[in-house]
């Protein structure tokens, strides 16, 4: 099965953050030791990035199956039973996402007219990677609980 949208747009974001924050390392990193100068962005910038990776980048390990799982009493159950647990888990993991939604909207609305210091950019759009990311987590929980229960007569 293909990866919605929502997959994808969070993976470029993680491609284009991890280029731009290890390219701007390396240049603080070079600047610094080779020509003795120090770049005042160029740390804020990385620190950035690295935000915006984790947020966008929850959505794509949930997706590949790579976040760390206990499933030693779900590997024991089979069928409807199994098919419910995990439902009543990605419901447990969206509420956290809503909360996490509501959180960062307003974190956002805090700091709208913030700019930060070494760059000058608006904070809340540092910020509203934790929207982006709850937002993505939520619209793949949807489409999990979803395709488990449309499916769920084909087993």
């Amino acid at each position: 099965m293909r990866p919605g949208r929502h997959v994808l747009v969070s993976e470029w974001i993680v491609i284009a953050t991890f280029l731009v924050m290890t390219i701007a390392t390396f240049g603080q990193v070079v600047f610094r030791y080779v020509f003795t100068i120090s770049l005042p962005w160029a740390d804020e910038l990385a620190r950035f990035c690295l935000v915006w990776m984790v947020f966008a980048g929850m959505v794509v390990a949930l997706v590949r199956g790579q976040h760390v799982t206990v499933d030693l009493l779900l590997d024991r159950y089979r069928g409807r039973v199994k098919r419910v647990a995990h439902t009543l888990i990605d419901l447990a993991i969206a509420a956290l996402f809503i909360a996490m939604l509501y959180g960062g909207v307003l974190l956002m609305r805090l700091t709208v007219g913030q700019t930060t210091s070494g760059m000058g950019l608006p904070k809340y759009v540092v910020y509203a990677a934790v929207p982006f990311g709850a937002v993505t987590m939520l619209i793949e929980l949807t489409l999990r609980i979803w395709r488990r229960h449309a499916h769920a007569g084909t087993e």
